[in-house]
């Protein structure tokens, strides 16, 4: 297959050869993509504004300690969790809020803190915790996929649920034997 001829980056007074596939050098790439996400970040607003205050905190962790630290969907758990068992609450909390932090700034799999019921739809529901579940990234991306694709009066999204889970990515073994039946392998 021929190869395309390199072009110069398309900023003004930049003399550097674009990437491939790309309008610009990779500084300019690099800048671009930054300048996008503030203008993003500015649009979405603070943590706060988006009800992401101290008491939703103080519930998340209410309710990663209800649900045993575990995805009440797969059965997950992040690694630090389990070897931390034996010890107190205080250990196991600490170590997983760290352990947490730490895996979502690395894009790895982490635990989030899911309304049933959507906040949007029912807002005296947000603080609520009968309201709320753990689920593991993977199972909570396969919920908000479904749910952005459920037809408006209802139901299910159907496809996204039965998604397959590679095998790299489960670290621990399902606490639910029965949800693998939905997973291809």
């Amino acid at each position: 297959m021929p190869m395309l001829p390199k072009r110069s980056c398309i900023e003004p007074g930049c003399s550097a050869v674009a990437a491939a596939g790309s309008s610009r050098c990779s500084v300019h790439t690099r800048a671009a993509q930054q300048a996008s996400q503030r203008f993003y970040d500015d649009q979405r607003g603070t943590t706060v504004e988006r009800g992401y205050d101290g008491d939703h905190r103080r519930l998340r962790v209410t309710c990663f300690e209800r649900d045993g630290w575990r995805c009440v969907k797969c059965g997950w758990m992040p690694p630090g969790c389990f070897q931390a068992q034996g010890f107190g609450p205080d250990i196991i909390r600490e170590q997983a809020l760290e352990e947490l932090r730490v895996a979502f700034a690395a894009g790895e799999r982490h635990l989030h803190m899911d309304h049933v019921v959507p906040s949007t739809e029912r807002g005296d529901l947000r603080l609520d915790l009968s309201n709320v579940q753990t689920l593991c990234s993977l199972c909570h991306a396969r919920k908000t996929m479904a749910e952005r694709r459920a037809p408006i009066a209802g139901g299910t999204g159907g496809r996204s649920e039965k998604l397959p889970i590679r095998r790299g990515d489960q670290r621990w073994p399902c606490a639910r034997q029965s949800a693998h039946k939905n997973f291809l392998f």
